[in-house]
């Protein structure tokens, strides 16, 4: 009986190496070549096992020493077909497919004269030849399913390798790593000995060149790296695919530069999107094999399509990064604090520093909106709890509203707190729909501390002008009212005390005009030798009457002279001393 075998390298399949050097991925489909490429002949092995009217099938585990012994007999040739003797057993094979690794073996048999130990199918002379026509009129038949089931394995594994890789790189944004990947993974794939990535700039001279598989020592001495001249400018004028034998022969070849390594087989392809060429894919030196193939341009086109959008997603993530660097900076600058954050999920990607300062804490972005209203107590005006809600910039961002002049109140984690003015408002998309939001907020604690100031001091300037309005108003009805019956002692006196109460109030009103001139910087001293005993007597003999029973006692150096505004100075001291006299009741 004779039977057809596939010997392949090694009895198991999970031991079999993948052939070719240039790829490296583990569990690669092509480590099963032999056995899958082969299992797609089974329509051919059943016309065979017609033809020689006996059985056939597949073996996948002859003995070691007959595998040796076939595969010494055929050697390497694809569609040699020879008789093999092993241990006085005889077999006819044929090397159907090399790279697949496929041998198809029938046998073992024995012819009439032969003497063997065991029994063995017999086939005559004429029986053997006829098997020996058939595998060889069968070879290529068997050959060309294998090639086509190969190749399909072929691609189907770089197309994976492929897809892996190039999730990896567009999935890095940093456009430097990107660049460095795409090289990396076209000198891989291609399996070429060098590999290197050439940038141009908008007049066409190249700015970046990234190399790979050049050691450290050879990039030393190579130096300056290419412009873009010879066949490197020729991708850049025209940007389509260049691939040579021997890229020294081609017309435009400048040659190399002393230190550069030998390179001779060649395959370029630009990385273009919408029309601008983004960069081009050098690479040299094919390891197996003396040149690249056809199919190596196609993947690294394939390659450099992917590498267009990694490009172009890493530089759109730099233009991106560097304009939110700029409007950082700018909002940096604001005196007010500002706010930018985005819906889904509520997020504050952008604070400038002076948020930071008003809230007491150092805010990294991004942060959760919830995040970092918690940091922060907040209430309303009334003293009431502001929720989260209810927050202004929760309400444009996630409600839509546009809030305006809201007054919050900040609890501060040291204790503090401090009174904001907040603006909020919602960013729309050309539908419609809120996006983001922003805030401005204002810190107007000094504000609202000048205003209760100012409150006080209105209160203190009205009662004060009221005092000595009222004696004025008092005296002068009293004078009206009773003029006939009063004497002229008490005439004098509450004339006195009328002059006295009108000088006291256009000192106030001086007061709070000079006071609105120091704010608004329009005071004007014009200073002289001012003689301070006689200055200080005048005032303390102007205020003496309203001191009552208790006198104004003066310890002053004699003789002494400052240099200073009279008017001004009068109005000082007068004031000082009218504080002394209101403070008298408060002393014992």
């Amino acid at each position: 009986m004779a039977r057809f075998v596939s010997a392949s390298r090694s009895v198991r399949p999970s031991a079999l190496q993948c052939r070719d050097y240039s790829c490296r991925q583990r569990g690669c489909r092509k480590m099963r070549g032999g056995q899958v490429a082969t299992e797609y002949a089974k329509d051919y092995l059943r016309a065979l096992q017609i033809a020689l009217g006996v059985a056939v099938d597949w073996v996948a585990a002859l003995p070691q020493q007959q595998q040796r012994a076939i595969r010494q007999r055929l050697h390497s040739a694809t569609g040699v077909v020879d008789e093999v003797r092993v241990n006085g057993a005889r077999f006819i094979a044929c090397r159907c497919h090399r790279q697949a690794d496929a041998i198809v073996v029938a046998g073992p048999y024995r012819l009439p004269d032969d003497i063997v130990h065991g029994e063995l199918p017999v086939l005559t002379d004429a029986q053997a030849m006829r098997v020996r026509a058939v595998l060889e009129a069968a070879g290529p038949a068997l050959r060309a399913t294998i090639d086509d089931r190969w190749q399909r394995l072929e691609l189907a594994n770089r197309l994976e390798v492929v897809s892996s890789s190039v999730l990896a790189v567009t999935g890095e944004l940093a456009l430097d790593t990107v660049l460095r990947r795409i090289v990396d993974l076209a000198r891989e794939l291609a399996g070429a000995r060098y590999a290197a990535l050439g940038v141009p700039d908008a007049t066409g001279d190249l700015v970046q060149f990234i190399t790979s598989g050049l050691t450290e020592e050879q990039e030393q001495r190579i130096g300056e790296r290419p412009r873009g001249r010879g066949i490197l400018g020729l991708l850049l004028r025209e940007p389509k695919s260049i691939r040579l034998a021997d890229l020294r022969q081609h017309p435009a070849a400048a040659g190399f530069p002393p230190g550069h390594p030998t390179m001779a087989s060649f395959l370029g392809v630009p990385i273009v999107a919408r029309g601008r060429v983004l960069g081009n894919l050098y690479l040299t030196e094919k390891r197996v094999g003396k040149e690249f193939t056809e199919a190596d341009e196609r993947l690294i086109e394939l390659i450099a399509r992917h590498a267009a959008v990694a490009i172009e997603n890493a530089r759109l993530y730099r233009e991106l990064a560097d304009q939110q660097r700029r409007l950082k900076a700018i909002v940096d600058e604001f005196p007010e604090a500002i706010l930018i954050a985005e819906a889904q999920p509520p997020t504050i990607t952008l604070a400038n520093r002076r948020v930071s300062e008003v809230l007491g804490w150092e805010v990294q972005t991004p942060i959760g909106v919830a995040e970092w209203f918690a940091r922060n107590p907040r209430y309303r005006p009334d003293g009431s709890t502001l929720t989260l809600e209810e927050l202004p910039l929760y309400r444009a961002l996630c409600y839509g509203e546009e809030i305006v002049h809201s007054e919050i109140r900040l609890q501060r984690a040291d204790g503090s707190s401090v009174t904001v003015l907040v603006n909020a408002s919602p960013l729309r998309d050309p539908s419609g729909k809120v996006t983001a939001a922003t805030a401005a907020f204002q810190d107007i604690t000094r504000i609202k501390d000048a205003e209760h100031l100012k409150d006080d001091f209105l209160s203190l300037v009205s009662h004060e002008l009221r005092t000595p309005l009222t004696a004025i108003q008092g005296g002068g009805m009293l004078l009206d009212r009773e003029w006939e019956r009063l004497d002229e002692e008490v005439k004098r006196d509450l004339v006195g005390d009328i002059a006295r109460e009108s000088r006291r109030l256009g000192d106030l009103i001086d007061n709070m005009v000079q006071l609105s001139n120091i704010r608004a910087g329009r005071l004007t001293l014009l200073t002289e030798p001012v003689y301070l005993p006689l200055v200080i007597q005048r005032a303390v003999s102007e205020t003496q009457p309203t001191a009552g029973a208790r006198r104004i006692h003066v310890d002053l150096e004699p003789d002494l002279i400052v240099d200073a505004d009279p008017g001004t100075l009068d109005q000082v001291l007068r004031n000082l001393l009218d504080n002394a006299v209101m403070c008298r009741h408060q002393r014992p």
